[in-house]
């Protein structure tokens, strides 16, 4: 009896002995643990993983960078995903650079008061913030949420608001929130770009050849101006219009580093493309935007047909040297926008009906390139195709067609508004995938190289440069893919991308511009972002209201039975051991 009592006695101090030294060696490893950081994310689109040029930016920050986040409170649940998105992004850009990232949460409608609320509400939208009035059905009842997705960060003296909400036009559902954190990273690092820039990239619009005016490209320009030196020049055959020549230098030095060409309708001269031309060849990056033909929607709204030839402008021999061709001719897109005609009369009324309008593609992205990744269908209007020509040391990339149902019209165009109540053929006659944006990377050959005095290009105020160092360039053959609408007798301005039969921002025009200017301007911390896809595993919210009972007890009861079942064979197993040893 002893005998076994001191064996009972060993066998709980060796018990004991055990949980102390296991206790032990569980806090020096947890404080062992303080000083590596080690992270594993095993998500497959490794969704909290920063890009390297995020990381980069965040560690080669001076100061404090502090975010003001107004995403917290009673929120509706995907707007809450997006919340715990936003803090997970925070939370890793502090793991890279912990002295330099801080964050608050806070809840706007916190305030019990009424007039506080407004007070609050007021103060976030002088700070550039838009909030959005939010109806939710929440067990067959709804009600009215006003929220403010979005976020102020400041860097010393200057503050900055991000929206972190895709679009404000309707409540947010699970795409639209999908969408949202697919940009998160890209909006955080553009705006810490933002606030904590010493010197801004120059860009210019040309000028003096018909191209479109200021109130034309107003929402593109307030947008790259958030990142850009944005401003408007014109050449007038002067030689030192987008350049200079820097005593004791043998080479001129572009005065702006990208160059956007929208809309021209008129020749360019000769002396006025050579100066084009050499801005390329010293480095220059251009943006393309130019209709090969002359189609007019207001004309044909007169006339109820036109007919569309060539538009002179003499720039096609320079971009044929670079390594590209605008068609003449005029793409019809079974994907296309649409266009409101007055038909047959109803009685004494005329009847307003909208039909599909061939002439005005919307382009798809194709390809996963982060100028046109995660951005919506572009919209074209009378837009050429193009073709790409063998240059060597020039890489060609097609970033937008038309669907597989489309086909080019060569010149001349008979444009007629019956056109939207025939039969078009696409079926027969498709030439699939026409490319209407092509970008161009490499070393260009200047398209002056035999066509020169030799007097001129041996002068030394001219400097002459027959070859290019690495640049880029984007050609479109439409000039409207720019163009924001605008109402003249307001003398105001539409978001680019805006439809005015939906009366709502659905293309992604704008976005296009954007991410082209990033990427010409080498902005490798925004570019760079667009290329990653988060996957949206949603949940199906008609399954989870129809067995939602079912849900809450598999998840409430079947977590305690498994734990009760567990204990119980612990104590079985702990007892026959005991009585074995016995």
């Amino acid at each position: 009896m002893k005998r076994i009592q001191r064996q009972t006695k060993g066998r709980r101090v060796g018990d004991l002995l055990e949980l102390v030294l296991g206790t032990v060696l569980l806090l020096l490893i947890l404080y062992i643990g303080t000083f590596i950081r080690a992270r594993w994310d095993l998500t497959s689109e490794k969704r909290y993983t920063l890009t390297p040029a995020t990381k980069e930016l965040v560690t080669g920050l001076e100061d404090e960078v502090f975010v003001k986040v107004f995403l917290s409170g009673e929120l509706p649940a995907d707007l809450e995903r997006l919340s715990r998105a936003m803090r997970d992004l925070l939370d890793e850009m502090r793991v890279h650079q912990p002295d330099r990232i801080n964050y608050a949460f806070v809840d706007p409608n916190a305030s019990p008061d009424q007039k506080t609320r407004d007070e609050v509400y007021d103060d976030l939208q002088k700070q550039g913030l838009t909030y959005s009035s939010i109806r939710l059905r929440e067990k067959g009842a709804y009600t009215e949420r006003i929220v403010f997705p979005g976020a102020l960060i400041t860097y010393r003296e200057r503050v900055v608001p991000v929206q972190l909400l895709k679009t404000q036009l309707r409540a947010p559902d699970a795409d639209m929130v999908n969408r949202s954190i697919n940009n998160l990273e890209y909006e955080m690092a553009s705006a810490i770009r933002k606030v904590t820039a010493a010197r801004k990239s120059r860009v210019a619009f040309l000028e003096g050849h018909g191209e479109l005016d200021p109130l034309r490209v107003m929402d593109v320009t307030k947008a790259l101006e958030e990142h850009y030196s944005v401003g408007r020049v014109r050449i007038d055959g002067r030689i030192d219009a987008l350049s200079s020549k820097p005593p004791g230098m043998n080479k001129r030095v572009n005065e702006f580093e990208a160059l956007i060409i929208a809309k021209p309708d008129s020749v360019f001269s000769d002396r006025d493309r050579y100066v084009l031309d050499q801005y390329v060849m010293n480095g220059g990056k251009v943006l393309w935007l130019v209709d090969a033909m002359n189609a007019n929607l207001d004309s044909l709204r007169k006339n109820q047909f036109s007919i569309a030839v060539p538009l002179e402008q003499g720039v096609h021999e320079l971009l044929f040297s670079y390594g590209v061709r605008i068609n003449n001719d005029l793409v019809l897109d079974r994907s296309c926008g649409p266009i409101e005609i007055y038909t047959q009369p109803y009685g004494n009324q005329r009847k307003l009906e909208r039909f599909p309008w061939y002439f005005e593609p919307v382009s798809m992205p194709q390809v996963k390139h982060p100028i046109v990744s995660n951005i919506d269908p572009v919209h074209f209007r009378f837009a050429s195709s193009l073709d790409t020509i063998g240059t060597d040391g020039v890489k060609k990339t097609i970033l937008l067609t038309t669907s597989p149902y489309s086909y080019a019209q060569r010149n001349p165009v008979r444009i007629s508004l019956n056109m939207v109540e025939s039969n078009m053929g696409f079926e027969q006659r498709s030439t699939p995938f026409l490319p209407l944006a092509v970008l161009l990377e490499g070393e260009f050959s200047s398209a002056y190289s035999d066509r020169l005095p030799v007097a001129f290009r041996g002068s030394e105020d001219v400097a002459f440069r027959e070859r290019s160092p690495r640049t880029a360039q984007i050609v479109i053959g439409d000039g409207d893919v720019i163009l924001n609408r605008v109402d003249d007798a307001k003398g105001m301005y539409y978001t680019l991308g805006f439809d005015r039969y939906s009366n709502a921002k659905i293309y992604g025009n704008r976005e296009l511009i954007i991410n082209a200017m990033n990427y010409l301007l080498d902005d490798k911390s925004l570019i760079s972002i667009r290329s990653r896809e988060i996957t949206l595993r949603q949940l199906d919210p008609q399954r989870i209201e129809r067995e939602r009972t079912g849900i809450q007890v598999f998840n409430v009861v079947l977590p305690l039975v498994l734990s009760i079942a567990g204990g119980l064979l612990f104590h079985i197993v702990r007892r026959r051991r005991y009585r074995s040893a016995a």
